[in-house]
């Protein structure tokens, strides 16, 4: 879950801050920290970071000519949805705050309305929208291919990186994320299948539409053209019910 967003001018004036969680969150403290960390990369490195990983926590930075908005997160969230819950508030807080953002004085006086609007963007539910018949259909299918011998362990994942059955073990599911991540975050390439070898097993991600990716664990010995076979087969028949 996001624990905490806070939105920063580039020079340093703190505009908002929201907390959600119980996390003990310091506004002098993180602002300064994350003003002298931009600072630093961009005039030891010349670029600016997008995402800093303190223990089970994350950073996630959405970035204007102006603004630097953070969401403080927990590590097993989904990376997508975070990334499109900062995207939407950059977003809303130009539409309505844009004169003010870009004056050369402000303050938190002039974002009257602004806590509501992070309130409703982080409240908004990122599980899978789909009626529980249809999310049963989707579970049996899975339940058969998890039966196969050859398969350690599917899931279905969706394109805000939202687990189907969310049984994934944290530090896995997080992987998956990240890679799920590069199937949307991508502007070059059209990444349909993805193949890496995880503690001696193989990981197949396979996107299966523009709303689905069917995450599969295979073993290791199982041939890699049996595996992709079975991944795409039952993709197939995922995709039949959408």
């Amino acid at each position: 879950m996001i624990l905490s967003i806070l939105i920063l001018k580039r020079t340093g004036e703190n505009l908002c801050s929201r907390t959600f969680g119980t996390t003990k969150w310091s506004e002098t403290l993180t602002s300064g920290f994350i003003s002298a960390t931009f600072n630093f990369t961009q005039k030891t490195f010349g670029t600016e970071i997008n995402e800093l990983e303190l223990g089970p926590y994350r950073l996630m930075f959405e970035l204007t000519e102006e603004l630097i908005i953070v969401a403080f997160y927990e590590k097993s969230d989904s990376i997508i949805n975070i990334r499109q819950k900062l995207g939407e508030l950059k977003k809303i807080i130009y539409e309505k705050y844009e004169s003010a953002i870009k004056s050369t004085i402000c303050d938190q006086e002039n974002f009257v309305g602004l806590n509501e609007i992070i309130d409703k963007i982080i409240a908004e539910s990122s599980e899978i929208d789909i009626t529980n018949e249809l999310k049963k259909k989707y579970k049996d299918i899975l339940d058969s291919f998890r039966s196969n011998v050859e398969i350690l362990d599917c899931d279905l994942i969706t394109s805000s990186g939202v687990p189907l059955t969310k049984e994934w073990n944290k530090e896995f599911l997080d992987l998956c994320l990240r890679i799920i991540d590069a199937f949307w975050k991508s502007k070059q390439y059209v990444l349909d299948q993805i193949i890496l070898t995880y503690e001696q097993r193989n990981l197949i991600l396979h996107k299966i539409n523009n709303n689905f990716v069917l995450s599969a664990l295979v073993r290791k010995s199982t041939p890699i053209g049996l595996a992709t076979f079975m991944v795409e087969e039952t993709s197939s028949i995922i995709a039949k019910l959408e």
